[in-house]
């Protein structure tokens, strides 16, 4: 088993999503709407909390604000991005849905909406599984029924953006994601075998849209990208992993000779964009981040084409 193989299950989710979300620059937006006169000093301040990283208090400023303005997009779009910078998805998610609901929503908006959505689904859906999963232990009967929710409603949010967007990149790489947890989650061989087929097929769309629009391909969206999640120490039919070209081991010590495990986003020119630790000695765990940045591969392809992995890639400490 080489290098990019050796796993052990993630106890938490991937990452954080605040740069997938919406505006990613931390920064708010001009305003898209003209806000009611009452409303703007509180908008002002909470853009200016926002700004300065105090997520919580801006999101009261911008409650104050929809007291006054109660369909202002902008206030209800960072009402999310300040939920989520916090980590409170949940949150996240009840204002996703409200911003759905303002009246005379764009379709782009939406659509865009709905595959965050999706998005954070997926992501909470995974992070559960490998944690119920960890060390190999069979997950519990009502951890499995939370995924399998999670799964479903993150479908159904990404199958609503397609019908706004037909041609999403991003809404596409979602329902590919989403089966894959799905197929993870199956005993039943047959149907693990229709989940993961979904799968391939939702991703070849994802490609196909996304290598046909100059347009989704430099909106800088990570997951606007086609990408393959791979199981702990198994591989995909169609997929080929780049193999490593360079190793960082970093200077990561422990006094037990153990393992770090580091799950990673790998980009499509085979560095690591985004790495998490999945399992490390005590106190290592920074080291092990700054290990897995170093690391680079050689581009991975799916059926030929060119796609992002998450995977989990291993590594001794010293």
């Amino acid at each position: 088993m080489n290098s990019r193989m050796q796993a052990s299950a993630a106890v938490a989710a991937f990452f954080a999503f605040t740069l997938a979300l919406g505006t990613a620059s931390g920064r708010p937006e001009p305003l898209g709407q003209a806000p009611g006169k009452d409303a703007e000093p509180a908008i002002k301040k909470g853009d200016d909390l926002f700004k300065a990283g105090k997520y919580q208090d801006a999101i009261q400023a911008y409650k104050d604000a929809l007291g006054r303005d109660p369909n202002n997009d902008h206030v209800i779009e960072y009402t999310v991005l300040s939920y989520n910078r916090i980590g409170d998805r949940e949150q996240a998610r009840s204002w996703m849905k409200r911003r759905l609901e303002v009246p005379g929503q764009t379709p782009s908006i939406k659509a865009r909406v709905l595959t965050d959505l999706a998005l954070l689904y997926w992501d909470e859906a995974r992070g559960n599984f490998l944690r119920s999963s960890a060390g190999g232990e069979k997950a519990k009967a009502e951890d499995l029924a939370t995924i399998q929710k999670l799964v479903a409603d993150g479908t159904d949010s990404a199958q609503k953006a397609v019908a706004i967007a037909p041609r999403s990149a991003k809404a596409f790489n979602l329902l590919n994601l989403l089966d894959r947890v799905q197929a993870e989650l199956e005993q039943d061989g047959s149907k693990q075998k229709d989940s993961i087929a979904r799968a391939d097929e939702a991703l070849r769309h994802s490609i196909e849209f996304y290598e046909a629009s100059a347009q989704q391909q430099q909106a800088h969206d990570m997951f606007g990208v086609p990408t393959v999640s791979v199981p702990a120490g198994q591989g995909a039919e169609g997929l080929k992993l780049g193999q490593a070209k360079k190793l960082g081991l970093g200077n990561v010590r422990s006094s037990n000779g153990s393992t770090v495990a580091v799950e990673v986003l790998v980009g499509l020119d085979g560095k690591v964009l985004y790495p998490r630790v999945v399992s490390a000695p005590a106190k290592t765990g920074d080291a092990a981040i700054a290990a897995a940045k170093q690391w680079e591969f050689e581009p991975s392809t799916f059926e030929g084409h060119a796609v992002q992995v998450i995977e989990t890639i291993s590594f001794p400490v010293k």
